[in-house]
C-alpha cells in the first residue's frame, strides 16, 4: 500500500448476498409471467421460461408477442420441430408476419431441411424494411451454393444478416430524418 492510499473496502458477502436475494425476490414477484419468462430465458433455463410464457398466453390467448417468445425459447433450447409448429401457428393467426417468416426458415434449417429452407428465404419479405430483407435474401441465396455447409453455421450466417441489414435500415431511416442522400 503506498502512502496517503486506503485500503480498499469491499462489502462483506455476508452483507451483500442477502440484501441482493432480497432484491430479487422482491422484483421477482412483483413481474408478470411474460417478464419471468424472458427473465427465465435470458438465465437459459428454457422449460421454466416456456412455463412462463405458457402462463402468460392462458391469459391473453391471442398474443403474438408471447407465441414468437415461444417460438424464440424453442428456437434457442435447439428443439426445431417444436419451434416451426409455433412459428407455423403464428403465421395462421397473422399471415406474412416477417419474424416467425424468419425463424420458420431458421427452424427448418436447424432441423435438415436446408435447401427448401432456404429456397423460401430467398423470398423472404418485410414490408417497410427493404435491407431486412435484402440482406437475409442475399445470404439466403449465397447459403444455397453450400450445401455442405453444417445448419448450425447456416443459421449464424442468416442471422448475422438480418442483424447486419437491421442496422443498415436504422442508418438509413436515421439519414432520411436528418434529410442526408445517400
Amino acid at each position: 500500500m503506498r502512502p496517503h492510499q486506503l485500503p480498499e473496502r469491499r462489502p462483506s458477502a455476508f452483507i451483500t448476498w442477502p440484501i441482493l436475494a432480497l432484491a430479487c425476490a422482491c422484483l421477482l414477484s412483483g413481474c408478470s409471467p411474460a417478464v419471468r419468462g424472458s427473465m427465465a430465458l435470458a438465465g437459459g433455463d428454457y422449460d421454466l421460461a416456456l412455463a412462463r410464457y405458457n402462463e402468460a398466453l392462458a391469459t391473453d390467448p391471442d398474443s403474438i408477442y408471447l407465441r414468437q417468445r415461444i417460438g424464440l425459447t424453442y428456437f434457442t433450447k435447439k428443439d426445431y420441430a417444436n419451434a416451426e409448429a409455433s412459428f407455423r401457428d403464428i403465421l395462421a393467426r397473422a399471415p406474412g408476419e416477417p419474424e416467425a417468416l424468419f425463424y420458420l426458415g431458421l427452424s427448418r434449417v436447424g432441423k435438415g431441411e436446408g435447401q427448401a429452407a432456404l429456397d423460401e428465404l430467398t423470398h423472404f419479405s418485410w414490408p417497410g424494411k427493404y435491407y431486412h430483407q435484402k440482406f437475409v435474401r442475399e445470404e439466403a441465396l449465397r447459403l444455397k451454393n453450400h450445401p455442405d455447409m453444417p445448419p448450425a453455421e447456416a443459421i449464424r450466417s442468416l442471422q448475422d444478416a438480418l442483424e447486419a441489414g437491421r442496422k443498415e435500415q436504422d442508418q438509413m431511416e436515421l439519414d432520411m430524418r436528418r434529410g442526408v442522400n445517400r
